[in-house]
């Protein structure tokens, strides 16, 4: 039998403006594990638990793993990628929506999008590897 090797994504260009935008640093080796509230404003790090209050951020991008900003205001962000329709949606929706991120682009999903964890109204409790995408229902920008 054979080993399954994953190659890992590197970040895109607009993933890279958009830590610069945020202002936002890796987690340091110090940091890593602890759940993102405990961790200090201005950091971003990778988890398999998006959009848990805790779930914990590490700086090496696995497979499939969920970028996650905590902003210098507290605030923190899933960072993902949809397609353009569902990009539009979380822009603009009226009401309540469900929608499915990925991880990192891939052929239908190659919008960035950020979906702020004070939007999340219900979502699954972790993101397997080998799950195609992230499930997540927010509530509308404006609420």
């Amino acid at each position: 039998m054979s080993r399954v090797i994953y190659a890992n994504t590197p970040a895109t260009v607009a993933q890279e403006d958009l830590r610069r935008t945020n202002q936002v640093t890796l987690v340091s080796a110090e940091q890593e594990g602890s759940g993102v509230n405990a961790l200090p404003n201005g950091v971003y790090g990778f988890t398999y638990s998006p959009a848990l209050p805790n779930a914990p951020l590490f700086a090496t991008r696995r497979f499939r793993s969920y970028e996650t900003h905590k902003l210098a205001s507290g605030e923190v962000l899933v960072i993902g990628f949809a397609t353009p329709d569902v990009a539009q949606q979380l822009a603009s929706a009226p009401s309540e929506i469900t929608v499915v991120i990925q991880p990192e682009p891939d052929d239908a999903a190659q919008t960035l999008v950020t979906i702020p964890y004070s939007r999340i109204r219900t979502h699954r409790q972790y993101a397997a590897p080998n799950q195609h995408g992230f499930t997540v229902t927010v509530m509308p920008a404006d609420a």
